[in-house]
């Protein structure tokens, strides 16, 4: 366990170690944002084709989901200072490779250094958050971390729209290069140095195991749509996912100092939270998979008028998320869980019901009551995650927040795309295109709100507050 030398005044402290992750944080969402507008300019301008300009997207992913596990216990060993500083250093050096790049296959490679280097900061961020704040404050201050996540995904495509336009696509990478400088000095000055035990160890073999799992299941579930289920390529990576998960999992009971301690998994309340998380990110991620598709090919939405309605669910989270945070340290997560995700799944039916000729008012306050919904949830059940692992271990905790977002971000994106395209396949024979498109929006988002469902249950099931998460 590790022993803090931290600055003067423990109250000034934690609000100066928000600043430091919020650094991070905004700036690790606003490149994601950013980047997803910018792929037509890129493409343009490097001269290549859409499915290799997806790839500047895919490598970021693929390479954070593989890593957070693993990084999250690097800092659990060696302190979380010296990890942190050194992934706003490596995504600010990614940075401002990926913005000299000449080629999309050199922007791709950058691509997975900047990668290397938001699976550290996503790692710690939590972990920073929760030994800077007592208890009793937890929600609130995660709530907070919610605040800034949104913060940057709301302002990701305006700014990247402006800096585009303005001075071409290298300066949304670019722009990282003195934020993260900031970062990086911000960190120094404010997170306290920590004096670890002999407790050295990290397994290199069972974290490239985990690697190659994660890896291979992200790929597969990325992919899957595009070259087909019943593909050799998919289902080797399938096979690849199962056969190094057994393995990693194998070595992990034997292991005398593993990457995950699987007894954690037998406190119910670690269990539960986790499986929710990932539930909650499954059905989220309907919304920003198909939405954008609903409002442009359906309605008719410009992109301007596109991008100010989508935006009424990091609004809503924005505001929501701290309040929500704050009453779960009163009260505790397994309700406010609960409630968020059944909200939420209220909200995708509304959706579901939207038609082809909706009022504008309907819409937006269909994506409200899910932005709500996803704004109630997050902060408790992420709070309910890292109180209920052992200070030691909160690193381990906060890869697995940040692993199961992105697992069910990417599995969102599967299970949505492939109901929505065979169900629109199934009406097309009966319908025309127009009402083929609006029942497969349907019936995608039915079977999201379903999914939501199931996890309002295991929400329910996690009991009561652990005692470890009482006691800290």
């Amino acid at each position: 366990m590790a022993n803090h030398t931290r600055p003067e005044g423990p109250v000034a402290y934690k609000w100066l170690a928000m600043t430091t992750v919020a650094i991070g944080t905004f700036m690790a969402t606003l490149d994601a944002s950013i980047v997803n507008v910018s792929l037509p300019t890129i493409m343009r301008s490097l001269h290549t084709d859409l499915p290799t300009a997806q790839w500047v997207v895919s490598v970021y992913l693929l390479v954070i989901t593989g890593l957070l596990l693993t990084v999250g216990r690097l800092a659990d060993l060696v302190g979380r200072k010296p990890v942190f500083t050194a992934g706003l250093a490596i995504f600010s050096i990614g940075s401002l490779l990926c913005g000299l790049s000449g080629t999309v296959w050199l922007l791709i490679s950058f691509r997975g250094v900047q990668a290397v280097g938001a699976a550290m900061i996503m790692a710690n961020s939590p972990a920073i958050v929760t030994q800077a704040f007592p208890r009793a404050e937890r929600g609130k201050a995660l709530g907070m971390i919610g605040t800034v996540v949104a913060a940057g995904l709301t302002t990701g495509p305006a700014l990247g729209g402006f800096l585009i336009a303005a001075w071409g696509w290298p300066l949304i990478f670019l722009i990282n290069v003195p934020i993260g400088a900031i970062g990086i000095a911000v960190a120094r000055a404010v997170l306290p140095r920590e004096r670890r035990g002999t407790e050295r160890h990290l397994d290199i073999p069972g974290a490239v195991m985990l690697l190659v799992s994660l890896v291979s299941l992200t790929l597969a579930l990325n992919q899957g749509s595009e070259r087909g289920w019943d593909s050799i390529y998919v289902r080797t990576l399938v096979l690849s996912f199962l056969l190094f998960g057994l393995l990693f999992l194998s070595r992990e009971r034997r292991a005398v100092h593993p990457i995950i301690d699987l007894n954690l998994f037998r406190n119910r309340t670690f269990a539960a939270a986790s499986a929710s998380a990932f539930i909650s990110f499954v059905a989220a991620f309907t919304v920003s998979f198909l939405m954008p598709f609903y409002l442009s090919q359906i309605l008719g939405y410009a992109p301007r008028r596109m991008g100010l309605t989508l935006a009424a669910v990091p609004l809503t989270l924005a505001v929501i998320a701290p309040i929500s945070g704050s009453l779960s340290d009163r009260i505790g997560s397994r309700v406010l869980g609960s409630v968020g995700l059944a909200v939420a799944s209220i909200g995708l039916l509304l959706i579901s019901r939207l038609g082809s000729d909706p009022a504008s008012s309907a819409v937006i306050l269909s994506l409200v009551v899910v932005g709500l919904g996803s704004a109630i949830f997050q902060p408790p059940n992420s709070s309910s995650i890292m109180g209920s692992a052992p200070p030691h271990m909160l690193g381990v905790a906060a890869g697995m927040l940040a692993t199961m977002r992105n697992l069910g971000m990417v599995t969102g994106l599967a299970v949505s795309g492939a109901v929505y395209t065979s169900r629109r396949l199934f009406y097309a024979a009966e319908l025309g295109q127009t009402q083929a498109l609006v029942h497969a929006f349907r019936d995608a988002f039915v079977v999201a709100a379903l999914i939501c469902a199931v996890g309002v249950v295991i929400s329910a099931m996690r009991g009561p507050a652990h005692p470890r998460e009482q006691a800290r």
